[in-house]
């Protein structure tokens, strides 16, 4: 298990909690909606008269929340350290405009996964970013050897720092800061120099 400093362990524990939180509120006043338009909508001549619409609206409302939330990333997100075994970049076709695609909409998108070796001697592959295939960023970043860290709810994979290295960057907000000032002069938090 990583022992991870107080303030990156808190940053975790409240980016478990806040889909959570947001889930459990939205349902809320989903539920408060339900009560209180349920006998002036099912009193409706439509939906008295077909009910099925009324109980498709409200499964609806009551399922929208889970995609307000988040929690669905939340759930397949971790935290991970360990040595990257293999980098597979794959380069697909994706558009602005998914519900009518077209030449000018198209872009080419490029996805990192890395198959990481963690502590416990097991090889999990991860997908570390995705987006535009602009002049190639991110291509050259990981490579295999590198160790990497990734925080539970941080939208980062870091590369950490080798003993020669000057600079590290930040597992929280992925600045790159000076080694030597241990935290990250963005958002304060402790730079992920401390794994050895």
């Amino acid at each position: 298990m990583i022992d991870l400093p107080d303030d990156l362990k808190k940053f975790s524990r409240s980016a478990k909690l806040k889909p959570v939180f947001i889930f459990i509120l939205c349902e809320c006043v989903s539920a408060l909606f339900f009560v209180l338009s349920r006998d002036i909508m099912y009193q409706t001549e439509y939906i008295a008269k077909y009910n099925a619409i009324g109980h498709a609206m409200y499964a609806v409302i009551f399922t929208v929340p889970l995609f307000i939330s988040g929690i669905f990333s939340a759930l397949s997100d971790k935290t991970f350290y360990g040595t990257i075994e293999k980098v597979k970049i794959s380069t697909t076709v994706d558009s602005l405009n998914s519900f009518k695609p077209s030449k000018e909409t198209r872009y080419r998108k490029n996805t990192i996964y890395l198959f990481v070796k963690e502590e416990n001697g097991e090889a999990e592959k991860f997908k570390v970013y995705s987006g535009r295939a602009n002049d190639g960023q991110f291509l050259e970043t990981y490579n295999t050897g590198d160790r990497v860290l990734h925080l539970y709810g941080s939208k980062y994979t870091v590369i950490l720092p080798k003993p020669s290295d000057t600079m590290a960057q930040c597992a929280v907000c992925g600045i790159t800061t000076d080694i030597n000032e241990q935290l990250c002069h963005k958002c304060g938090h402790t730079l992920p120099t401390f794994i050895s």
